[in-house]
């Protein structure tokens, strides 16, 4: 997997899973407010792990974004040193 290839994956999850878990968030409250107080748990506890998944994606894309920042001074320096 290339560098852009990364970053075009880590920033698509970066900007779906917030909605995704705000769409887990409303689901699990619908589920609470309708007396289904086992499902409204599986939900907030789904809610948790694509928040855990959306902080490793974020951390993911600032590393992968730090790489390619590197590649392209590396490359800079050998095109001055040509």
């Amino acid at each position: 997997m290339t560098i852009r290839t990364a970053l075009k994956t880590l920033l698509g999850l970066t900007l779906a899973l917030p909605m995704l878990q705000s769409l887990l968030y409303w689901v699990a409250g619908l589920l609470a407010s309708m007396g289904d107080h086992a499902a409204a748990t599986a939900f907030q506890r789904l809610h948790i792990g694509v928040g855990v998944a959306w902080i490793i994606c974020l951390i993911g894309l600032v590393i992968a974004l730090a790489l390619k920042a590197i590649g392209d001074l590396s490359d800079d320096a050998e095109d001055l040193h040509e």
